[in-house]
């Protein structure tokens, strides 16, 4: 009977490590171009290389909030940047999922799905 339970508690042990493991691990998206894989923080270059050319890119900025001393003011002021980054669209036709990739200072920063391509 001893035997048993702990072959239990073992079996439960790995189930909750199992779980946590799970629960901790960010889901980052991937996308497969023949053979290749690529990634989130993979620089763009390797996706042209493997998945070839875009079919649209659509340019877009942010604009980020940055604090800077004036003196000719005495104090803080808010400037604002422009950061430019871009989001790439692959159409891989009707049997797969169109990709949407973006691109931001030259990294990949975020993968997405897109519905069934054309």
């Amino acid at each position: 009977m001893n035997r048993r339970r702990s072959a239990i508690g073992a079996g439960i042990k790995i189930l909750v490590f199992v779980a946590l493991w799970l629960g901790l691990t960010s889901a980052a998206w991937a996308l497969r171009c023949g053979n290749h894989l690529v990634s989130e923080k993979d620089p763009s270059q390797k996706l042209v290389q493997y998945c070839g050319q875009p079919t649209s890119v659509e340019r877009l900025k942010d604009r980020r909030a940055v604090r800077t001393y004036d003196s000719q003011v005495g104090g803080y002021v808010t400037d604002y940047q422009s950061i430019p980054y871009e989001i790439w669209t692959y159409n891989f036709g009707p049997q797969r999922f169109m990709m949407r990739i973006t691109v931001r200072e030259g990294l990949i920063t975020r993968i997405e799905s897109a519905g069934y391509g054309y």
